[in-house]
């Protein structure tokens, strides 16, 4: 009986090895495979600390991550060549022996079968999915096996291994498995997690973690890998051993992290689909301002906010560090699945300290300039501010912290090289229509961006007027940079927004009196957007308040819903003493001096100045000159009027302010009475007296304006700014008189389609010149 066993036993493994010979022989010559072809992976992503963000299915709704050998925890690599392979290292791919005795057990004795397969025959099965409950299968298998052994390292066969094993229900590689079921990298797993991993992929059904059943069976298989560790591991200490066999929490797929679900969503939306992706999200910030932000809305739902978005980054690299699209991911009442960084809405008054920043960079104006905050008109367009008021003249500075719109529109109208609708365009932000379509409307905001284009041209400030895209991973990325804004113009403007004062509250009370912060706010039309941007230190934060469906809310004012909770949030990060002298202090290679200027007037001061303060200019661009506001006068000590000379003892010298007349007209209505210089007591024929020419202020050089089909809507207004001592001017269109008017008043011209060279002449012989254009009204 045995030697006819014999004899069957020497046909059939002639039979077998026939076939494998002929068909290994053909794989040989053959090409070497791609070993992870059509391997399709989960999108895996871990914030700037590890932790994982989110894990979501691959295209064919499997989890599935390519983790490399190196990654992968010593334990589970040695529990696993234990229990499915011990001899993988002196085998070619097939354990001869081990296949023979199986054969004979099963075959020739017609015993239990005993498993043979190697790991480099699972991986085979597994990479050209064979079947191999087959005997052709099976002879595939082997020669796959040799296959992949002749072309491929040991290293590279074990890690495609870990990589294409099953581990219960759609869950296939070790990476995603040690994530869903201990929440961990496959690297920092404990010796009795990987015991427990190792026992999976040898039965994936009855010793699934995703069940209770599956739980009992794979505690029995780890209990029986636990011996055999400790049988080939000796020097395992006691208080390990001991551990080995205790239960495993083990967490689903239900459990899985989803955080910042905006951000990965968006990193999709970007093609970042297949693999790992260590971002530059700071979890532990992100979950903080989370917190924060839903803290703010309960405590402030009287006011009906309801919804906000944050966008954090690191200024010097532009890497996100927290990003939350809106109160509540969850929250349908909200459209929370709608993402307020990525969404265009309109920025209000956000805009405007780049208009102040290039007005600098052009050499219009130096942060104590002297505007006024005066009704003007620009065609049809008549800009008013948030109060309805005007507080007539104002320094550039204050009149950018506290976010007055007439000085805004009238610096937009002189920018030139770029203007702002280039520059916009030059900074990546959407204008899908022609400058007409915005006309002086954009710097109020009349039109839309999202808020991480918002934080990019902040950001700037703080970077030597430098733009660049955002950075999303955590290590940097080649980054597009454009140099937008001069280095001087940045610092000057970020200087001007450092002395806007902070929203005081008692929750701000720490952060209001020590860390400086720069930063600007934004309502936008019939109060749909509130806003507020800020940076400190290394960071840049926007903030966002409103509603998606785009109702308006009288308490979305930018000051005083969005301002406090970007406080409460920069609250939250940790101080940077380093980082906020360098950003707020001007470096040796700016071209920038600091220099005494006349406190009223923003100027150079003169002798008669009588008090000054310190301020930056950009030597060969601000426009600097020495102030002649302060004026002598001499006077008659006896009868207190004005001489035409200074004749002490009969006289004395006392000093008047000279305005302007559309500065004087500001400081009269905002009810500051000037002291005017006494009358004189005769006539001064032929005396020369020192003035400043006058200045057109309406019409605007740089606009067409186009006449209305109505008489009234024809008039187009005179308007000039006259030195303080003159008294009458007289206006000139080409050679014609038009009329005179005393310094405040406006004449009105009938205007005429063409073009014309309008002139101003005043009493003290100040001449302005300048060329208009004048069109007609539509269907003429």
């Amino acid at each position: 009986m045995l030697q006819r066993r014999l004899t069957v036993f020497r046909w059939l493994t002639i039979a077998l090895v026939a076939p494998v010979l002929l068909g290994l022989m053909v794989l040989l010559f053959s090409a070497k495979p791609a070993l992870y072809a059509n391997y399709s992976q989960s999108s895996a992503y871990f914030a700037a600390g590890g932790e994982l963000l989110s894990l979501r299915l691959a295209a064919d709704q499997r989890y599935r991550l390519r983790v490399s050998l190196d990654d992968i925890a010593p334990a589970l690599q040695q529990a696993t060549l234990l229990y499915e392979d011990r001899q993988f290292y002196q085998h070619p791919g097939v354990d001869v022996s081990a296949v023979v005795r199986a054969f004979w057990q099963g075959v020739i004795k017609g015993g239990r079968r005993q498993g043979a397969s190697t790991i480099t025959m699972q991986l085979a099965r597994l990479r050209f999915q064979l079947n191999t409950r087959t005997f052709t299968g099976k002879l595939k298998q082997l020669s796959y096996a040799v296959y992949l052994e002749w072309h491929f390292s040991k290293a590279e066969i074990l890690e495609a291994y870990f990589n294409y094993a099953p581990y219960g229900g759609n869950i296939e590689g070790v990476a995603a498995a040690s994530l869903i079921y201990f929440g961990k990298q496959v690297s920092q797993l404990s010796l009795p997690e990987a015991l427990a991993l190792s026992a999976i992929p040898q039965n994936p059904t009855r010793r699934s973690p995703l069940s209770s059943a599956g739980q009992q069976q794979l505690a029995l298989a780890q209990k029986r890998l636990a011996t055999l560790w400790l049988q080939n591991y000796p020097q395992t200490t006691a208080q390990q051993a001991a551990r080995l066999t205790l239960p495993l929490q083990f967490y689903n797929r239900t459990e899985l992290n989803f955080e910042a679900a905006h951000f990965i969503n968006q990193l999709q939306a970007q093609g970042v689909r297949q693999g790992r992706f260590d971002t530059s999200l700071q979890l532990p910030v992100q979950q903080a301002m989370q917190q924060q932000l839903s803290s703010y809305l309960r405590r402030h739902q009287n006011k009906g906010f309801h919804n906000a978005s944050a966008l954090l980054v690191k200024r010097s690299t532009l890497q996100v560090l927290a990003w939350l699209g809106s109160a509540d991911f969850n929250n349908a009442a909200i459209s929370g699945q709608v993402d307020g960084v990525t969404a265009l809405r309109s920025p209000g008054s956000a805009l405007k300290p780049f208009v102040y920043a290039l007005a600098m960079q052009q050499g219009l104006i130096h942060p104590h300039s002297l505007l006024t905050d005066l009704p003007r008109h620009y065609g049809g367009f008549n800009p008013e501010n948030f109060d309805r008021q005007f507080v007539g003249p104002i320094t550039a500075t204050e009149a950018l912290i506290n976010s007055r719109n007439v000085p805004a529109v009238q610096l937009q109208a002189q920018l030139t090289t770029p203007d702002f609708y280039q520059w916009l365009q030059q900074a990546g932000v959407p204008l899908p229509f022609a400058a007409d379509h915005y006309g002086l409307a954009l710097v109020l905001g009349g039109m839309e961006l999202s808020m991480q284009q918002l934080v990019q041209l902040y950001a700037m400030l703080g970077n030597a007027g430098q733009w660049q895209t955002l950075q999303w991973q955590a290590q940097l990325q080649s980054a597009q940079i454009s140099q937008l804004l001069t280095p001087e113009a940045a610092f000057l403007t970020l200087d001007m927004l450092r002395q806007h004062a902070k929203p005081q509250a008692e929750l701000l009370t720490l952060l209001t009196d020590s860390a400086q912060v720069a930063w600007k706010t934004g309502t936008s039309y019939a109060f749909r957007d509130a806003w507020a941007i800020g940076l400190s230190a290394d960071y840049v934060m926007a903030v966002w308040l409103g509603n998606f469906d785009g109702s308006s809310n009288p308490n979305l004012v930018g000051r005083i819903a969005a301002g406090p909770l970007l406080f409460e949030l920069l609250a939250l990060l940790p101080e940077e003493p380093e980082h906020t002298e360098r950003l707020f202090t001007a470096n040796a290679a700016l071209n920038l001096k600091q220099v005494a200027l006349c406190s009223r007037s923003g100027d150079l001061p003169n002798k008669y100045c009588p008090h000054t303060r310190l301020g930056w200019f950009i030597p060969g661009v601000s426009p600097i000159k020495v102030s002649d506001v302060h004026r002598a006068v001499p006077v008659y000590i006896d009868s207190g009027l004005r001489a035409c000379a200074h004749q002490p003892p009969e006289t004395e010298l006392k000093v008047y302010e000279f305005w302007p007349s559309d500065i004087a007209r500001g400081y009269q209505l905002a009810g500051l009475m000037l002291q005017k210089p006494p009358p004189y007591h005769q006539a001064c024929d032929g005396l020369a007296l020192s003035s400043q020419p006058p200045q057109i202020r309406s019409p605007q050089a740089s606009l067409t304006y186009q006449l209305g089909s109505q008489p009234e809507q024809q008039k187009i207004a005179l308007q000039a700014s006259f030195d303080g001592a003159v008294t009458r001017a007289h206006w000139f269109i080409d050679s014609r008189y038009l009329g005179a008017v005393a310094p405040g008043e406006t004449l009105f011209w009938q205007g005429e389609v063409g073009e014309f060279q309008l002139r101003v002449v005043d009493d003290l012989g100040g001449v302005a010149l300048q060329r208009i254009k004048v069109a007609g009204h539509e269907g003429h």
